[in-house]
């Protein structure tokens, strides 16, 4: 899954941490003096009920009120004033008003100290709330010393045992489980399971929320079925014992959701996130900020089906109550605009992305900048966004501030320091650094292996890259092994043809068809399909990436009316239902134009051409590499149609914006000259021809050695124009050096070493050196 995803969770485990503290509260005994203090007692116990049953603002009414009743009739701090001021801070940290919780707290701790200066077990209850507030504000460190210390108090005066002792220990796992310590977090909310089974009866809120806890971890570890178990036996009791309380339940029930989610089996995820909203919105009729969890969930599943649009719909909802109900909480207004970003981002919407996601950070680093672990995945979807614009030294900035934040927050190492790793991984890999990029991915899966086991699924997803880091490295069968690795992984793990095992395939099917295994890539992309038109509706737009592929390697078969029949296939469900990607819509344009070409229909490919380019232009001006890609299919088909005037001009067009775009001597530049070159050859402008194949194959030479093929490529360019002008030394040269660099890197009897060959024996008879010219045609059969 990636980082934002993380963002959401901890919201998740922050509503169960705050359950145990609040119940804590419910165990204390409330001194009675007289009837007006009575009353006031009777008002926070209204209070406390409402608090359990997520009437936050009705609960946070009646502690007010109780809270004023108590500072009249005192005049000066009494015990009874910091019972109130720790239930009101209770409150308010599960509205995550997290600055006025932390300053109510301390007033209680304030008026205990002076009461028991000497220390009391009452000061726990504190301790581990305000431990709870550092936790959330990025102190791991100093939370885990106040959870820590109450504990130790709670052992001192309850030697024997106590129940309060288990919500020391779940305060404890919740640091633990902020470090990534997941293990140890199990282990804490365990003992204090245990604990409150022995105080309390089986149905007991304590219970239930532990029991939540458990599951949640156990969903980080990719314990999916564990997570399950506990989740539904905790569910179980809800709706046994508290079954009025909808509120409580719809937290459950989106528990459940997130694991299902994690399975990708999104119907039913998106049935109990349903069902959750439904619950909420018949508790809460005048609304609350609660309703933004079910909403998100909502979002994030349709994102993953591929229904944006729907999914921003939702997305913007949950922002919008919000911001309405908790204009205070800024962290989660900054996670929903994060929510938002990242949907836009899936949809190549990278400006909109951006502007979203800085927005977010904005907040973060103004309101919250201690929140360290939120603002590195802020900057981890600013890389994402601007690695879709292929700005990648841009997104190396953002990943590598991420990964330094994270470095700090997490000294002793982190999982979700991995997923930092693997961007930065895949960046490199994207600027064709492979060596930097299979460094950063086994350094993400050295992290992985130590917190799963080797079959677990996550770990998949790394594999995986590997395998692509191999693939771009042209070293296919290498890239298969990983691939399989993973189909291995996720077969095993998964009961049935899961949807991520369609990737899977599509993956493997790619290496396939680039070592020209036609038949066997199509087996592969067509399981793809299959899996996926399984699962998801038949407008899924992975689908039509499939149907694509399916018609990419067609094409290469020359079955052109076959790959035209799956091209338009994927075109309808992209245009009928996906009609703002344009991206994706104008890719399969561009396919069409380049099979009708092949058909020498050029007038039908120039118009499927200008379709795609006015698409870039006006949709995705950002993606320049897409509207290069229209402009020189245009120019080619211009170049057959023998309207060479016209060719050059969208030649030079796409050269200009490679050069405005890479360095000057990057490969593509040579590529766009080599281009222009080849039509000026055939205008028989062969001096000006030679000048640009000899700027293209400079280029080659100085900045990709290890490319060998475009250099023998560039070498045999100038070899041919020289021959037309009649000179055969000169060109016998150049392809006598192309034909050593293709035997240095093929066997002897590769194609490409005949090609060679045979263009020496036609410069042989060019010079009436016919017996030459005949050795050579006998090397070549």
């Amino acid at each position: 899954m990636g980082l934002v995803d993380g963002q959401s969770n901890r919201t998740l485990l922050q509503e169960l941490c705050q359950n145990f503290q609040g119940a804590s509260l419910l165990q204390w005994g409330d001194t009675s003096l007289d009837g007006h203090v009575s009353l006031a007692n009777s008002l926070r116990s209204f209070g406390k009920i409402l608090f359990q049953q997520a009437k936050h603002d009705e609960a946070l009414m009646f502690h007010q009120q109780a809270l004023e009743m108590l500072e009249e009739y005192y005049k000066f701090p009494h015990i009874d004033i910091a019972v109130s001021l720790e239930c009101i801070g209770q409150v308010l940290t599960d509205q995550n008003n997290l600055h006025k919780a932390l300053d109510f707290y301390q007033q209680a701790t304030s008026i205990y100290s002076r009461f028991y200066p000497n220390g009391h077990v009452y000061t726990a209850s504190t301790l581990n709330n305000i431990g709870y507030i550092l936790y959330r504000e990025g102190k791991v460190d100093e939370a885990l010393k106040f959870c820590e210390q109450a504990l130790e108090k709670q052992y001192k005066y309850y030697p024997s045992g106590h129940v309060d002792i288990a919500y020391s220990l779940c305060g404890i796992g919740c640091v633990h489980y902020g470090q990534g310590k997941y293990d140890e977090a199990l282990s804490f909310f365990q003992q204090g399971l245990e604990t409150f089974q022995k105080y309390y009866l089986i149905g007991h809120t304590g219970i239930i929320c532990i029991l939540n806890s458990i599951g949640y971890i156990q969903r980080e570890q990719g314990k999916y079925d564990e997570a399950l178990d506990f989740h539904q036996q905790a569910l179980a009791l809800q709706e046994k014992y508290y079954p009025s309380y909808y509120a409580n339940i719809a937290n459950t029930f989106n528990y459940i959701s997130n694991v299902l989610h994690c399975q990708s089996k999104y119907d039913e995820a998106l049935c109990y996130c349903q069902r959750a909203l439904i619950m909420q919105e018949s508790y809460y009729p005048s609304g609350n900020a609660s309703i933004t969890s079910s909403l998100n969930n909502i979002g994030k599943i349709l994102c993953d089906q591929g229904k944006y649009n729907e999914a921003l719909d939702f997305l913007q909802r949950a922002l919008a109550i919000v911001e309405k109900h908790r204009s205070f909480d800024d962290y989660s207004i900054a996670l929903s605009i994060n929510d938002i970003g990242t949907t836009l981002c899936k949809q190549e919407k990278y400006d909109e992305a951006l502007e979203y996601h800085r927005r977010a950070l904005e907040i973060q680093e103004k309101y919250c900048p201690s929140c360290q672990r939120e603002i590195a995945c802020t900057l981890i979807d600013i890389g994402n966004a601007l690695i879709g614009q292929e700005k990648y030294d841009e997104t190396m900035k953002f990943y590598q501030r991420a990964l330094d934040m994270q470095k700090k927050y997490y000294p002793n190492g982190h999982v979700n320091m991995a997923i930092t790793l693997t961007n930065i991984g895949t960046t490199f890999r994207k600027q064709q650094k492979f060596d930097e990029a299979i460094e950063y991915h086994q350094k993400a899966l050295e992290i992985q292996q130590k917190y799963y086991s080797s079959d677990n699924i996550i770990i998949a997803d790394t594999i995986n890259r590997l395998g692509h880091v191999l693939h771009d490295e042209r070293k296919y069968d290498a890239a298969i092994d990983y691939y399989q690795r993973t189909l291995s992984i996720q077969e095993n793990f998964y009961p049935d043809d899961n949807v991520r095992t369609s990737y899977t395939h599509s993956f493997i099917g790619n290496a396939l068809y680039e070592q020209k295994k036609y038949d066997e890539a199509i087996e592969f992309y067509r399981k793809a399909l299959a899996i996926q038109e399984k699962h998801y509706e038949l407008a899924h737009v992975d689908i039509a990436k499939n149907l694509n592929s399916i018609g990419v390697a067609l094409y290469s078969q020359e079955k052109y009316n076959e790959a035209i029949d799956f091209y338009q296939r994927s075109l309808t469900i992209r245009e009928n239902f996906h009609s703002s990607n344009y991206a994706g819509i104008a890719t399969v344009l561009s396919n069409i134009g380049k099979t009708l070409y092949w058909q020498r229909k050029y007038d039908e490919a120039i118009d499927f051409h200008q379709r795609a380019l006015i698409l870039r232009e006006n949709f995705d001006a950002t993606n320049h590499v897409g509207i290069v890609d229209s402009l020189i299919n245009i120019a080619n088909v211009l170049r057959d149609q023998e309207k060479y005037n016209e060719a050059i001009e969208f030649q030079q067009r796409a050269l200009m914006i490679r050069e405005e775009h890479y360095p000057s001597d990057h490969v593509k530049i040579a590529y766009s000259l080599g281009n222009i070159a080849i039509i000026l050859s055939k205008q028989t402008k062969h001096d000006e021809a030679l000048e640009f194949h000899q700027r293209a194959l400079k280029i080659y030479e100085k900045c990709f050695p290890s490319n060998p093929a475009d250099i023998a490529n560039g070498l045999i360019n100038i070899a041919d124009i020289l021959s037309t002008q009649g000179k055969y030394e000169e060109a016998i040269k150049f392809q006598q050096r192309a034909l050593t660099i293709r035997e240095e890197n093929y066997s002897s009897c590769h194609e490409k070493i005949a090609d060679s060959l045979n263009r020496i024996g036609g410069i042989c008879i060019g010079q009436r050196k016919y017996n030459l010219a005949e050795i050579e045609y006998y090397q070549c059969s």
